[in-house]
This record gives C-alpha cells, sequence and structure tokens, in this order.
C-alpha cells in the first residue's frame, strides 16, 4: 500500500478441521500499479490457529511493522521502525482489510511506541523515537496533523534501540531497553521506565533493572503497569528465562546482577544479595523475545478467551534450538490474576526450524477484535471469533 486505494488480498479463512488446524494463507502475488503487495514471501504460510478463532490478513506491505495503536476513531496506527515512518491504516469500508496506508510521519529516528491522548489543548499522537519523545497534535480528522513537537530528548541511543510509551493519568511512560547485552549501564535512563508529564517535564525514574521490555500495557484489573522482558543472551539455551513483571514505582528488576527468580549473573552478580530485587510474576521459556502485550477481559474472542493477557514472541536467534514464534495466551481468573498458559496461535516457526514471519505487537480494537504485527513479513493480521 502506498496511500492510494488499493487491491485487496483475496485472503479468506479456511473452514477448522477438528482441533488446532493450519489456517492455509494462500495468497496471490500482485504487482499492480496501485502498489499493493506482500511485504515477503507468504504464498506458502500456514499457521496453527484454535478451530474457534479466525485469523485473516488486514494490512499488507507494510514493511518492518512494529507497534500499533488505534485513535478515537477506531483508526488502526502502526509504526515502521526501520523505515522511519508511521501510517494509519483505515478500513473504511468496514471489510476487515485495510483500504489504504496514510503517510503520518516519515524520516523520524526509529519510531517505535504510540500513544494518544486528548488534552484541553487538542488530540495528540505521541511518538517515542529512538533518541527522544515527539507529539504531534491533530488539527482535522481524520488524519491531518500538525508538525512533531519535541518533548523529551537526549535518550541514548544504540544498543536495544525501540522505545515504547504508554499513558496514563497525565502522565506518560517511557521504556527504554540496555545499551549492551549485559553491562553496567552509564546512564540511568538504560534498562528501566521512566515517568514523564505530558509535556515532557519532571521526568524520573519509575522502574530499574529491565534489560528490554519492549512490551508494557496497563492492566485494566488493578490499573497497574505489567511489562514483558527480553533476557541476556550466550548464558545457554535455558537461561536466563523471559518474564512477565509487575512494574511498580521504585522496584529494581535485577538486571545486570539478578535473573530470573533471584540468580546472579555470572558475571555481574557475585557478591549481590539477588533478594533486593523484585522477582518476575511469571517465567517463559529462554531467548522466545517476548515484544507485545495486551490484556483481553472481553470483546468478540468466543467467551472461553475472556479474561486473557496475550503475549506476542519475536523468536530466538541464538538458541541450539529454536523457540517463539508464536502468540501466547496468559490465562486470568477474573480478578486478572496469573494462572497458566498455553501456546495460542504458532507456526511461524517451521518443524525444520526455518521461519516463516516473527509477531510483534498484538492491540485489542476498540471494538473487540485483536491485531498482530509482523516486521517480517510485513503484514499486520486480524484476529477473531467465528
Amino acid at each position: 500500500m502506498n496511500g492510494r486505494p488499493s487491491h485487496q488480498s483475496p485472503v479468506k479463512n479456511i473452514p477448522a478441521r477438528s482441533g488446532a488446524f493450519y489456517f492455509f494463507l494462500w495468497v496471490w502475488m500482485l504487482f499492480l500499479d496501485s502498489g499493493c503487495g506482500w511485504a515477503g514471501d507468504v504464498s506458502k504460510l500456514k499457521l496453527n490457529v484454535p478451530d474457534d478463532i479466525r485469523l485473516t490478513v488486514f494490512a499488507d506491505n507494510v514493511p518492518k511493522a512494529r507497534h500499533m495503536a488505534f485513535d478515537d476513531q477506531g483508526i488502526l496506527f502502526l509504526s515502521r521502525a526501520r523505515d522511519g515512518k508511521v501510517v494509519a491504516l483505515p478500513d473504511d469500508n468496514q471489510d476487515g482489510q485495510a483500504d489504504r496506508a496514510v503517510m503520518i510521519l516519515e524520516g523520524r529516528d526509529v519510531p517505535h511506541g504510540l500513544a494518544f491522548v486528548q488534552l484541553d489543548s487538542g488530540y495528540y499522537l505521541y511518538v517515542a523515537e529512538e533518541d527522544r519523545v515527539v507529539r504531534l497534535k491533530r488539527t482535522a480528522k481524520p488524519f491531518s496533523y500538525g508538525k512533531p513537537e519535541v518533548l523529551v530528548t537526549g535518550i541514548p541511543s544504540g544498543g536495544h534501540s525501540t522505545r515504547t510509551i504508554k499513558i496514563k493519568e497525565n502522565r506518560f511512560y517511557l521504556s527504554i531497553g540496555s545499551s549492551c547485552n549485559v553491562c553496567i549501564e552509564d546512564s540511568p535512563l538504560r534498562a528501566a521506565v521512566w515517568r514523564y508529564n505530558l509535556d515532557g517535564t519532571h521526568g524520573e525514574l519509575f522502574a530499574a533493572g529491565l534489560r528490554n521490555s519492549v512490551g508494557i500495557e496497563f492492566s485494566p484489573y488493578s490499573g497497574e503497569l505489567w511489562g514483558v522482558n527480553n533476557g541476556s543472551d550466550w548464558q545457554g539455551d535455558d537461561h536466563p528465562r523471559e518474564e512477565l513483571n509487575i512494574i511498580r514505582k521504585g522496584k529494581d528488576y535485577g538486571w545486570p546482577r539478578c535473573h530470573e527468580n533471584g540468580i546472579p549473573d555470572p558475571e555481574y552478580g557475585t557478591g549481590f544479595d539477588c533478594s533486593k530485587t523484585e522477582p518476575p510474576a511469571y517465567t517463559f521459556t529462554a531467548h522466545m523475545a517476548p515484544l507485545g502485550l495486551e490484556f483481553y477481559q472481553k470483546g468478540n474472542l468466543p467467551a472461553k478467551y475472556n479474561n486473557s493477557l496475550f503475549i506476542s514472541f519475536h523468536g530466538s536467534w541464538n538458541r541450539s534450538v529454536p523457540a517463539g514464534y508464536k502468540v501466547v495466551r496468559v490465562i486470568l481468573n477474573d480478578k486478572g490474576e496469573i494462572q497458566s498458559h498455553q501456546d495460542f496461535i504458532t507456526g511461524w516457526l517451521l518443524p525444520d526450524g526455518d521461519k516463516q514471519g516473527r509477531p510483534v505487537d498484538v492491540q485489542l480494537s476498540p471494538t473487540g477484535d485483536l491485531y498482530l504485527s509482523d516486521d517480517s513479513l510485513g503484514v499486520v493480521y486480524k484476529i477473531t471469533g467465528k
């Protein structure tokens, strides 16, 4: 898609077989003058999807698709971090496929996290770039925005370069990853979540010891900030395990001194009391790289999926047996407490170890559907019930 009306990819949901089934996305490769087509080869993509779930492609040809947010019109906005762009993906005719990609911002430095807020002065889109946070004021519906206003500068670059932003109660929370695999950081901004007023003033350290919490989200149950965290590399296939944390003000989650449930780092943890650090709320197989999470209380999925936390795992790159490349459902009770977890959508990782896509972010729409980005294939999927 290039901003003009597109030819829709004729993707249909194949009827389920018994149990979890292989859902085939047979795609006609389109090379029409509209510019619509697949950013990756999905002509043979097959995913394991529960038989009561429908998975379709909402948007194609959105290279480097990363984080998403819905505005007050119910329109999905998407960051294309490595392309330096933010686009809007309207579905004007409500047929379940984006009609076009509308350029909102381009030429930026790794724009990643997106968040919207209504203020007395207007409606704003906040964008977290690698070294700064900016906001754009909407000047007219649906897609007219003013020039970026710089709110925060001086965020160190290099290392983990994506920044994620969430807004709650007139403050924004900014997750900033580490500069390294394991090291003692020079800047307190790194490996932490910081909190700011909405005009970028009064920045304060909210929580530390978070190596790379790309996915953060506020719980609709408790109001607390939750986040997934990518553990360090080169400690074997099984350690450190990936973390799901409840991120509380003033807490230290251990990195680089401690990992998992108080395990000292072999280089930086010697003599350090790991009991002083906050343990994770839940852990997963090491090196699966969780990047996105979304709470789901009730929506268009079957009722059995109510009270869930969906986590997208980008997939391992340094494990002898690859892991991840899937979406996991963390099962919650009606109070939002963790009960267990199970695979929800798999198949991006093939039995022979080849990969055919990498899930990034998962977002719940205002109408109750889930949307999932894939930065390897350059697509956004739509997930709903049958």
